[in-house]
């Protein structure tokens, strides 16, 4: 519980209330211990009974549509990362390596790596999928089937039951029961999501292990037939398959009944697609396709996609409009500069070094206009004398982040043997075959 504590303090979002509107200074005017107490002894004695979550519309980009987002109460907060401190272990022993969203040391650009292996070793078919509404459609029954089948303890099985039905405010004040989902924002969410969503990675391991090996796999595409493998991050998956069409869309087809009959979960139209790697696809904010060099051989490259760089400069558009006028130079250099250097540090292991170039030339004009606009009767001359310093700083000796002078370095692919907090200190055995696995 101290170390549950410790870590939600540590969140931002501890600033954010829920319905019970106590945040981070609250508790700690109450004194840490004696709410930490209250609830250690809830705990133990039953009880304990979560608050519902407040509900927040997030709208979503570009498709006009909205996102519901829960906030659990700080209390409930606690209690939930004591859970997944105690639950996440556990679970991710038996995780499938293909799996990389919300969990301990795997990062998007290990999924994206995974996915150029693959397609630098023959698999032209790129199965787009994107599971509709993943965290407000999870069967609750089904989901405690496989918490089940890991952990036994009646009352942590309660506890995380009491979560799934703890019910939502709205933000019209009514409160409504969940009968199905996990809250989108909760603490524990993401660990019962992918516990759902591994029903899907096993299915897709026990294909892959059927022909286990390179020659086996080579054998089994010799007579026709096709091989495939799946990269997931959270409720976005690729499945990229060494055949023909035909094979990608029976595998696509298949995909969608298993996760009908078998997850009660429903791929989204719009975003499952079938492409070919000449063509590319889009994946986690990067753009991946197969480039085919004179003399050589054809090789995947990532780069930003149009959408994420849109998205960058949108922002920085808000930001420098007539309605940010009011504040200083110094003020508006760090509202922009966190954004910038999160962008820039996200896709700084793809071949980004041309979109960086681009979006500081942007980024330099508009800091201009907006300094026009600022200052409408004053020269540019006069504009640079009262507002920069040396070096293009402000008066206050804060500097802009310039994405063009971030370094574009290679990502070290590390395929399945990526630790965790848990890994033992024995050294890692070998995999054999093709990249990762393959």
């Amino acid at each position: 519980m101290v170390v549950a504590w410790e870590r939600v303090k540590r969140n931002r979002g501890s600033q954010t209330a829920g319905v019970d509107g106590e945040t981070r200074k609250r508790i700690e005017q109450q004194g840490v211990e004696n709410v930490l107490g209250e609830l250690r002894q809830s705990l133990r004695d039953g009880s304990y009974v979560p608050l519902p979550v407040r509900e927040r519309m997030i709208p979503k980009r570009g498709s006009g549509k909205v996102r519901r987002l829960g906030i659990p109460a700080l209390r409930d907060r606690i209690v939930q990362m004591a859970a997944k401190l105690v639950l996440e272990p556990i679970f991710e022993a038996d995780f499938c390596p293909t799996s990389y969203g919300f969990r301990p040391g795997r990062r998007a650009q290990d999924a994206i790596g995974e996915a150029r292996q693959f397609i630098n070793h023959g698999y032209e078919w790129v199965i787009e999928g994107d599971v509709e509404d993943c965290f407000g459609s999870i069967h609750q029954g089904l989901l405690m089937e496989q918490v089940r089948s890991r952990v036994t303890d009646k009352r942590v099985l309660a506890l995380i039951q009491k979560f799934l039905a703890a019910g939502v405010m709205s933000e019209l004040g009514t409160v409504t029961a969940t009968l199905s989902g996990t809250p989108q924002g909760a603490i524990l969410s993401p660990v019962l999501a992918n516990v759902a969503l591994s029903v899907l990675d096993r299915r897709f391991e026990a294909a892959w292990q059927a022909h286990d090996g390179p020659q086996r796999r080579a054998r089994h595409r010799a007579r026709g037939h096709a091989t495939y493998r799946l990269v997931r991050y959270a409720d976005d998956f690729l499945v990229l398959v060494a055949g023909t069409r035909a094979h990608a869309e029976a595998i696509k087809q298949q995909t969608a009944e298993f996760m009908a009959e078998q997850m009660r979960l429903t791929l989204s139209p719009e975003k499952t697609a079938i492409t070919h790697v000449d063509d590319g696809f889009d994946f986690l904010g990067w753009r991946t396709k197969r480039w085919h060099r004179p003399g050589r051989a054809p090789v995947a490259i990532t780069f930003p996609s149009d959408r994420a760089l849109r998205d960058i400069m949108h922002r920085i558009k808000e930001l420098t409009g007539r309605a940010t006028t009011n504040l200083s130079l110094d003020q508006l250099i760090h509202a922009l500069n966190p954004i910038l250097r999160g962008w820039s540090n996200y896709h700084r292991h793809v071949a980004a070094k041309r979109c960086f170039g681009y979006l500081s030339y942007y980024l330099w004009w508009r800091v201009i206009r907006w300094l026009r606009k600022k200052y409408p009767r004053l020269t540019w001359k006069q504009i640079k004398r009262r507002c920069w310093g040396r070096k293009w700083t402000s008066k206050e000796g804060t500097r802009l982040y310039w994405p063009a002078e971030v370094p574009v370095t290679r990502y070290q692919y590390r395929g399945h043997q990526i630790p965790t907090p848990w890994t033992p200190t024995d050294p890692p055995h070998q995999a054999t075959g093709e990249p990762s696995s393959a």
